[in-house]
């Protein structure tokens, strides 16, 4: 024993007896007591450990919240097969001098999702490559772009913005805001974006990804790039997992990728079970991260409170891995490849985009309905009894023929039509140089440069 240990030993003891301590009382063989109030037995060690350190947890919350984590095994064989190198090989590559994660893929059993969303980045020089001829202006290289794009989807550029967006200078509407397509901007060196939405991922012309790939894969393609894709399963009855299943898998392992465990988030009304039927929805991940799981009732978020409709959804973002340009065409096997439990999916056919055209007009009618009841239900009841029903309706109905945007059906063959077909504004050359410009003799020529139409 050091020297410190026995001088401070020798201080606390007095003929063989400890001093009394500040807390608890002293004892006459030297050992210190402990003072319980009347009637109280002397604390031992828990069974349960404390949750906090201000105090312990009970007998009965501890035996509660042991049955429920008992409830929600680990499915150890799912995780441990999906982390297997076999199944999950792990690919490095190098992307702008970093290295970046090459996504990976599970065959998959049936064709258990589709493309919701599409990014994709190129050069512009792609559009000379494609089209050919002189294009001097943006709008040139747009309505080059525009007809490239509607042999693909079969709706191209309709309009331009005012403003530009994503960070680029100018962007202009696909379709019926089915996305946009934008170009310029110095920092986006000589790059253009098609950028492709949930709706227009419906309204387009059936075959699209085929064509898409066979577009990007070209030799004519400058630099292409998928800069995200979102992969969605459509369970219309809701029969296969919920969201608190989603909720429940998470502790369990069933988001876990290559040992980590995603950020797990709950939006909407959670305590409450969601009484008015608004919807829930649970992530798995951040949106800053490259690869986020969405899932969530579609069928209430459409405005349908009793809809059991629920989607499973994967974003894919190229901020630290390559998105292979093959997801376009084999979308379900990187879906099942994302996390544990989206092999569940495997054997489950998502629902027809035929299906989810109506099922989306079908929640829109429903909440038309609600809500004009809601708001105006009592003043059509009397309305009815003084004009009648067809006077009633002549006098509160639109007069125009157009459609509401959640009844408005997805489809390439109602989308205005493109830039490259609507008829070019005359123009004209205000200075039209002759040779006397130059100082040459010219008999024809005049003094001044004179306006010639085209």
């Amino acid at each position: 024993m050091s020297k410190v240990k026995t001088l401070a030993q020798e201080t606390t003891q007095v003929r063989g007896k400890r001093q009394s301590a500040r807390s608890g009382a002293c004892r006459e063989d030297g050992l210190t007591g402990r003072r319980e109030a009347p009637g109280q037995e002397r604390a031992g060690v828990k069974k349960y450990p404390p949750t906090v350190n201000t105090g312990e947890r009970s007998k009965l919350d501890a035996h509660s919240n042991m049955l429920r984590v008992e409830k929600y095994e680990q499915d150890s064989d799912l995780i441990s097969n999906y982390q297997s190198p076999a199944s999950a090989p792990i690919q490095l590559c190098m992307r702008d001098g970093k290295i970046v994660m090459q996504m990976i893929r599970i065959p998959a059993q049936s064709e258990c999702c589709t493309i919701d969303t599409v990014r994709i980045t190129m050069n512009e020089k792609t559009v000379f490559n494609k089209v050919g001829g002189s294009m001097i202006s943006d709008d040139d290289i747009a309505r080059g772009f525009s007809k490239c794009i509607e042999e693909i989807f079969g709706f191209g550029i309709t309009r331009q913005y005012e403003k530009g967006r994503d960070f680029f200078s100018f962007a202009w509407e696909l379709g019926d805001n089915y996305g946009h397509f934008a170009m310029g901007g110095i920092r986006q060196r000589d790059s253009v974006l098609i950028a492709i939405n949930g709706q227009g991922c419906l309204a387009a012309k059936p075959g699209w990804e085929l064509r898409l790939y066979q577009f990007i894969t070209s030799s004519d393609c400058i630099s292409p790039r998928i800069t995200r894709v979102d992969l969605a399963h459509d369970d219309f009855e809701g029969a296969q997992f919920s969201v608190h299943d989603f909720d429940r898998v998470w502790e369990t392992g069933g988001f876990d990728r290559f040992g980590n465990r995603p950020e797990p988030h709950n939006y909407g009304p959670w305590k409450n079970n969601d009484p008015q039927g608004k919807g829930l929805t649970f992530y798995a991940g951040t949106k800053s991260s490259s690869q986020l799981f969405r899932g969530y009732e579609k069928g209430k978020q459409l405005g349908s409170p009793f809809s059991p409709w629920v989607r499973a959804e994967v974003q894919f973002s190229n901020r630290d891995k390559i998105i292979p340009f093959e997801i376009l065409i084999d979308p379900s096997s990187y879906f099942v490849a994302a996390y544990p439990i989206l092999q569940q999916y495997s054997p489950q056919k998502t629902g027809k985009r035929t299906t989810t055209t109506k099922k989306m007009a079908e929640a829109g009618v429903e909440h038309f309905t609600k809500y004009t009841k809601l708001g105006y239900g009592k003043f059509i009841r009397i309305a009815r009894q003084l004009y009648g029903d067809s006077a009633f309706l002549d006098m509160v109905q639109s007069d125009t023929d157009d459609w509401p945007s959640r009844l408005r059906i997805p489809n390439y063959e109602f989308s205005p039509t493109p830039i490259h077909k609507q008829q070019m504004p005359e123009s004209c050359v205000p200075f039209a140089v002759t040779a006397s410009d130059y100082g040459y003799p010219d008999d024809t020529s005049s003094m001044y440069s004179h306006y010639i139409p085209q």
